[in-house]
């Protein structure tokens, strides 16, 4: 398959599982007038579990299972690589928007700029974990990518809507240190297999 194919599954994929697909969802536990929302209002860290949960969920499966059929159709082993430069590509941009558009001072900037590059290669090597999920057959792989991801989620949920407290710019020190931690953790495993 081409690479540039890839690529933009790989966007794309970033748009329908990482948006489209749990965006929704997350919006009906906290919009809606419902039990589920008065629930989620009082209780607002199990909210931040679940949003961590559903984006973790949505993202890492829904990506497994883009992985799989492509791997039906192409046995390579750039294909991880070339799907997940798109999903990983797509996200970063929207990243550095995020970061222009909100600029303040340029050590805040060039932090943040540094952050969204090792969550760039963090995205990369959770692609790896899923693919290899499939490509092993070992499920606790992907509830491992699961589990990471959602860990990263709803801890900068949790900042964002600050259930605790912490220095300025936590987020990108946190996104920072975790990237490391998940690209360690996914270089690991792709030695091991």
């Amino acid at each position: 398959m081409k690479k540039v194919k890839l690529v933009l599954i790989g966007a794309v994929s970033l748009v329908v599982f990482g948006v489209l697909l749990p965006q929704p969802i997350q919006a009906l536990l906290v919009i809606i007038d419902t039990p589920i929302k008065q629930f989620f209002a009082i209780h607002t860290l199990s909210l931040c579990v679940i949003v961590g949960i559903i984006q973790g969920v949505s993202e890492e499966c829904g990506y497994y299972f883009v992985l799989k059929q492509l791997s039906r159709n192409e046995q390579s082993e750039s294909l991880p690589f070339w799907f997940g430069l798109g999903r990983s590509l797509l996200h970063t941009l929207y990243d550095m928007a995020t970061i222009v558009a909100a600029f303040t001072n340029i050590r805040v900037f060039i932090f943040s700029v540094a952050s969204r590059m090792l969550c760039f290669v963090a995205m990369m090597g959770l692609t790896k974990i899923d693919y290899l999920s499939y490509q092993k057959k070992k499920a606790l792989f992907l509830g491992l990518s699961v589990l990471l991801h959602a860990m990263l989620n709803g801890t900068l949920y949790a900042y964002e809507l600050q259930l605790f407290h912490a220095a300025a710019n936590f987020d990108i020190w946190f996104m920072a240190a975790y990237s490391v931690a998940i690209v360690a953790i996914s270089s690991i495993i792709c030695r091991k297999e």
